[in-house]
């Protein structure tokens, strides 16, 4: 479930949402000069694939995007009628919907031709929402401790995450962590999607029983720009809205 002052990462909400064209086009021109990455979602099922905003044509109001890496997807997006991409250029999130989309060929390449979104979203890193992660398909994180020298690796399960940030459960204090203390090349396994490394930094720390165990709950903020990771992040958050849905439907 999402927590409940949360909401899904793919609903629209009017007041990030940007709808002067030359808005839009400063946010897709930055996506492209900054050659970001970017995830596209289509249909009802666990679809997704990643992409990139390769070019745009003002004056025929079109733009392209990067084909994906497997052709099979590729010919499902084809079929669908709505995709959403997600990008996070300089640590900010937006989000527009294509409608419309056709293969075409672009210098020797295939390549994806849309419509230039009417108007999109675009949310600062502090308002990105986090997702509860399901018990039965834990996500854990290995943080090298800084001490002893050299760091030793710990591993950890975690309770949530945003592209933000992340709160985890360290079931055994292994050690003390304290607030503002940063944790480099931290490795989050997302299942289903990947590996993504992390800079992090201490946020909040709550000592916590359960069944006469004792533990406690970690919160912190990624603190690197990696877009890799950012991308993935948001590919694990779509994967599980999209789960959910099937799963209510």
């Amino acid at each position: 479930m999402l927590e409940q002052d949360k909401k899904p990462e793919l609903i629209d909400d009017e007041k990030y949402r940007i709808s002067s064209k030359a808005g839009v086009l400063a946010v897709l021109k930055l996506m492209i000069r900054n050659k970001s990455l970017a995830t596209c979602a289509f249909g009802d099922r666990d679809n997704f694939f990643p992409t990139a905003l390769l070019g745009l044509d003002v004056r025929r109001d079109e733009m392209v995007l990067d084909y994906g890496p497997d052709e099979g997807i590729n010919r499902q997006a084809l079929k669908a009628d709505k995709w959403n991409i997600v990008a996070f250029p300089n640590q900010v999130k937006i989000h527009f919907s294509c409608q419309q989309i056709r293969k075409i060929e672009l210098e020797g390449r295939s390549a994806f031709l849309t419509e230039i979104p009417k108007s999109l979203l675009r949310v600062q890193k502090r308002e990105y929402y986090r997702v509860v992660i399901p018990a039965m398909a834990p996500v854990k994180c290995v943080i090298p401790l800084l001490d002893p020298e050299p760091p030793v690796p710990v591993q950890v399960i975690l309770e949530n995450i945003s592209c933000g940030g992340m709160t985890f459960i360290d079931r055994e204090y292994r050690t003390d962590f304290e607030i503002g203390t940063v944790y480099e090349n931290c490795l989050v396994t997302l299942p289903g999607v990947g590996t993504a490394k992390a800079s992090i930094r201490i946020q909040r720390v709550e000592p916590g029983h359960a069944s006469a165990l004792a533990y406690q709950r970690v919160s912190c903020e990624f603190i690197d720009t990696e877009e890799n990771r950012l991308s993935l992040i948001q590919r694990y958050v779509i994967k599980l809205e999209l789960e959910r849905k099937r799963n209510f439907d």
